[in-house]
């Protein structure tokens, strides 16, 4: 069922509401750049054998890209520039790579179905929800990529983000579609990291949350009543 914005801010038990897209308040991504993708860079967990994005670390852990809810900046500030950019240019695929013992890989991707901008907010700050994505493991080394890209690098060193043309999305996009899916087991494997370290240092995300989910989401969308 989709509610009106109206009644969902008024709401005083927001969390029987269902504010997952393509509900309201998340808005359809207008989407009109089929030349150009975002490729984002994320931290994976040093005691994970798949290239999850980082729980355990005690003072920094990571919420994106949070496969959970299929969202990227739902639960993090991290990348407001790429994520306004997405926005303002239509961009509708997001693909995602991390560290790991032998340099960095390309893990998966989003196709970006919505976006919810933060109220009161002036730093145009959007929050993303995919209306499909796919992870796999053990992922492809960016180094080893050159050749089937014929010949575009992205192995280059980039700190957060970058922006990909769109015939190099598309070949990606192909590879990991190609590939056996392997999100299930990211989510598994996270969970099992939260509760290791909840067991270990007394409290995961900082003690912000003992998880990810859409029923603790209204908290960072501010919808709270």
């Amino acid at each position: 069922m989709t509610m009106d914005r109206k009644i969902i801010k008024n709401s005083t038990d927001i969390s029987n509401v269902d504010i997952r897209p393509p509900n309201s308040p998340w808005i359809p991504l207008s989407s009109r750049s089929g030349n150009k993708a975002a490729f984002s860079f994320y931290y994976s967990d040093p005691f994970s054998i798949l290239p999850v994005r980082e729980v355990s670390h005690k003072n920094d852990p990571k919420a994106d890209p949070n496969i959970e809810t299929f969202t990227h900046g739902l639960f993090s500030t991290c990348d407001r520039g790429m994520r306004a950019t997405i926005v303002r240019e239509g961009i509708n695929l997001l693909f995602f790579c991390t560290n790991r013992k032998d340099g960095r890989v390309l893990t998966g991707y989003y196709r970006i179905g919505w976006y919810y901008e933060l109220p009161h907010s002036t730093l145009d700050d959007y929050m993303l929800a995919a209306e499909e994505g796919k992870f796999v493991s053990p992922g492809f080394p960016l180094q080893d990529l050159t050749g089937y890209l014929y010949g575009v690098r992205l192995d280059k060193r980039f700190r957060t983000f970058r922006y990909l043309d769109g015939e190099t999305a598309g070949r990606l996009l192909r590879l990991l579609n190609d590939t056996p899916d392997a999100t299930v087991q990211y989510i598994s494997e996270i969970h099992r990291l939260e509760q290791l370290t909840s067991e270990k240092e007394g409290y995961v995300y900082q003690n912000k949350y003992t998880h990810f989910g859409w029923d603790v989401a209204h908290k960072p969308m501010k919808l709270e009543s």
